[in-house]
């Protein structure tokens, strides 16, 4: 039986593919954010998405017993996409100074803690270590990450499905190692 998609991923076929423009080429990562983020309509409706998601999951009373360790991916083999949009609500909020952005941790994790909680995309908040109820966990995600899918084309917003480092890192101008399989602008290959 194949397992559900989740936004922590460790195959790579899982993916979604990512929207093209109509001459077929990829959008730019920093064009589609830029202007998701210009789009207050979008961010909001983006912002109550998230809060519908995050009431369907605190009901299923899921915890956090790992104390952070998801956001370090180099250590468990995950990797956290999230679309540009997210990328625009997340990014609005810079990591916290003077930290290097990490190659494969998430760079608003200090300690154990989200720096950027209240704007953390879908995978994190539908992401728990415990196993319990997993799979509904993972039925939530893919209904809401339709959600945003359809939300950006609703904007008429561009789509793009990338890795939450390999984006940070291009957003904030710091160069972006091939890791994980990830080209030069993050976007899922």
């Amino acid at each position: 039986m194949e397992e559900p998609t989740t936004l922590m991923r460790s195959r790579p076929n899982s993916r979604p593919l990512p929207d093209r423009t109509a001459s077929g080429q990829l959008p730019s990562l920093d064009g589609a954010v830029r202007r998701c983020r210009c789009d207050e309509q979008f961010l909001t409706a983006l912002g109550e998405i998230y809060a519908r998601a995050d009431a369907e999951i605190g009901a299923l009373g899921a915890e956090c017993l790992g104390g952070g360790s998801c956001c370090r991916f180099d250590l468990t083999a995950h990797r956290l996409y999230l679309s540009c949009g997210e990328l625009a609500y997340l990014t609005a909020q810079t990591p916290p100074s003077g930290q290097r952005i990490p190659t494969r941790r998430c760079p608003y994790q200090v300690g154990p803690r989200c720096s950027a909680r209240g704007r953390r995309p879908l995978g994190c908040r539908a992401y728990f270590c415990d196993k319990k109820s997993r799979n509904r966990r993972s039925e939530i995600y893919e209904q809401y990450h339709g959600e945003i899918r359809a939300l950006h084309r609703a904007h008429g917003l561009d789509y793009l499905y990338v890795e939450l480092t390999a984006g940070v890192q291009q957003m904030f101008g710091r160069p972006c190692r091939e890791h994980f399989g990830i080209d030069k602008i993050g976007v899922a290959k």
